[in-house]
């Protein structure tokens, strides 16, 4: 019999605003540390998605002096990576991808061995609930060959499968399913949890587990990625934001005018780019767009950055790691004012 589970309203980004409380000391937006610790580093808590037009090796050169990270796409062939690679001073930004079947796993490892000083393996698949076996084998696997790289997995919704995933061997866990920009999977599959709650609970859950989360998708703004760390995010994964940007791939040109070709990992495209098992049975869970490009990544990513040091300063905290535990939501049916959106 089919339950409507708990009865309870699940929130989006578009749902919720934090609550800006009184600071106990005077903060300015260059006091505030919004830089999280990573290996013997830091980092700031965004990360580029896996795109194929997003989570490339040029992407990766410009954001890797932001302390920001790029999970490259799988789309490379074994060479490219090892070529990019070699010529990187710094590995510490990069996560490389891989799916969870033999044959990927093997290719990744191939690609990783003699460059064990990346920042992360991010192991990738549409649907965990489907394949969980997959996951953890392909996990277990990663972890014998490379026991000193943080392994990510995903992507998941809810704390179901989060103690299971560490048990694995999974360092960070991507939360998030059906909310990305060119993810289409809540409006023909009808499956997800909106972002602000999927973050929420995973996060409570990661409390018990030890584990760290990454929200993948949901965010339109750089108030969605502060309220995604808010929420308990360690890191936000972006693509939509920054999927216009000059440095993007895949780029064409249509009368004069520059547009980047956005598909989504499991849209048509991409499946018949791949040679997908049982693709007969597969429907189109990705967006196919050709967006006009304009801008530059650095700066969307410093007006981000740029949020995250305000909202510090509205919930009164000195840290970034800090906002988690002191921001306060509130629910509400509108979150800002709209009435000069049409002139941009």
């Amino acid at each position: 019999m089919t339950t409507l589970q708990n009865y309870d309203i699940k929130l989006d980004f578009d749902d919720v605003l934090i609550k800006p409380r009184k600071s106990i000391v005077p903060l300015t937006r260059k006091s505030v540390n919004i830089e999280i610790p990573w290996l013997d580093k830091t980092a700031h808590p965004v990360v580029i998605a896996n795109m194929p037009s997003t989570g490339t090796y040029e992407i990766a050169k410009h954001m890797t002096p932001m302390k920001v990270f790029t999970f490259i796409h799988k789309e490379y062939k074994v060479h490219e990576h090892r070529e990019n690679l070699s010529v990187m001073e710094d590995r510490s930004y990069i996560a490389i991808t891989s799916g969870v079947r033999d044959k990927d796993v093997m290719r990744t490892i191939e690609i990783i061995s003699g460059f064990e000083d990346i920042g992360m393996i991010n192991v990738d698949i549409a649907n965990v609930y489907a394949n969980v076996s997959g996951m953890i084998k392909a996990i277990k696997t990663f972890k014998e060959h490379f026991p000193n790289i943080l392994l990510c997995a995903g992507n998941i919704c809810d704390k179901d499968l989060m103690q299971t995933l560490v048990d694995a061997g999974a360092d960070y866990i991507k939360v998030g399913v059906g909310s990305g920009a060119a993810c289409i999977t809540r409006t023909e599959v009808g499956v997800g949890i909106p972002q602000w709650s999927a973050v929420r609970e995973c996060y409570e859950e990661s409390q018990k587990t030890g584990c760290r989360i990454i929200s993948d998708g949901g965010c339109v703004t750089a108030g969605d990625v502060c309220k995604a760390i808010a929420a308990g995010a360690d890191m936000v994964m972006i693509a939509g934001m920054v999927s216009s940007c000059y440095e993007c791939s895949n780029m064409v040109e249509i009368d004069g005018q520059q547009y980047v070709n956005l598909y989504g990992l499991g849209s048509t495209k991409q499946y018949n780019i791949h040679t997908i098992s049982e693709q007969e049975y597969r429907p189109n869970e990705g967006r196919d767009l050709m967006i006009p490009a304009k801008g530059h990544i650095k700066d969307i990513i410093n007006q981000i950055l740029g949020g995250l040091r305000s909202v510090c300063t509205y919930v009164g905290v000195s840290h970034i790691t800090q906002l988690s535990s002191h921001a306060e939501f509130i629910v509400v049916n509108n979150t800002h004012n709209r009435s000069l959106e049409k002139y941009g």
